[in-house]
């Protein structure tokens, strides 16, 4: 069989910014440490129309998506006066992006604001932030008062997605030596599958049991333990004519 290293996942990180730069940059810090690529963090501030045909780009091409909810809102869009970051949650939502969220736990807020002022809640669209914080709290989320908070339920919740088959993530260059492995590994399974292919288009009446080939029965007494139990109890079933 082929032996396959761990693939590295690309994690969106989608916040508000300048109430969340310590977060986001423990955020950085936990994708790393848990062996993954963090995307998206510092290159959108404030956005516009086009800044967000490009932001769409990045979560597509993105493993994950993590949403950090703080106390702010964040910019909204003009058309449909939703802020960017709940565009981006909904967008990678509708395109069944695996994602998690974190989200700042009511009673940590005052405490926020007595260490670095009114800052770091909303004040214009209250509403809205309240809104989309219910929304994100109906699916998967971690709340956290703090950094270390974010880091541990980073680490947790990408131990658990990094195991899903269904995920590309990345490789490094230097794996392509694994290649010629995938390939002997198809190929055989090929060969293999072909040359049943073979043996069921040629059998005849006469090579079926009650319209299955002797390895399709063979199968189904494995599967529900028959085979062990007939081997066993062969004399005994011999004796009463059932075996031969």
């Amino acid at each position: 069989m082929a032996n396959f290293n761990p693939k590295k996942l690309q994690v969106f990180v989608s916040s508000t910014y300048e109430d969340l730069i310590p977060e986001r940059q423990a955020a950085v810090e936990a994708i790393l440490t848990a062996g993954h690529i963090p995307a998206g963090m510092e290159l959108f501030t404030a956005g516009d129309e086009s800044q967000m045909e490009v932001i769409k780009q990045w979560i597509d091409e993105s493993d994950v998506y993590l949403l950090i909810l703080g106390g702010r809102y964040g910019s909204t869009e003009p058309k449909t006066g939703k802020s960017y970051i709940q565009l981006e949650y909904e967008y990678a939502i509708s395109k069944s992006k695996p994602f998690f969220a974190c989200v700042l736990k009511e009673a940590a807020t005052d405490a926020r604001v007595k260490a670095r002022g009114i800052s770091v809640i909303e004040m214009e669209n209250q509403q809205k932030l309240k809104e989309l914080r219910a929304q994100v709290l109906t699916k998967i989320c971690r709340q956290w008062e703090d950094t270390k908070d974010i880091k541990l339920a980073i680490i947790e919740s990408l131990s658990q997605i990094g195991r899903r088959e269904d995920l590309a993530g990345w490789v490094r260059s230097n794996t392509q030596s694994n290649v010629p492995a995938l390939a002997d590994e198809i190929a055989r399974l090929s060969r293999e599958n072909a040359q049943v292919r073979s043996q069921l288009a040629f059998a005849t009446k006469e090579d079926l049991i009650s319209g299955l080939t002797f390895h399709e029965l063979k199968f189904i007494l494995e599967v529900h333990d028959a085979v062990h139990f007939l081997l066993n109890n062969k004399l005994a079933l011999s004796s009463t004519g059932l075996m031969i």
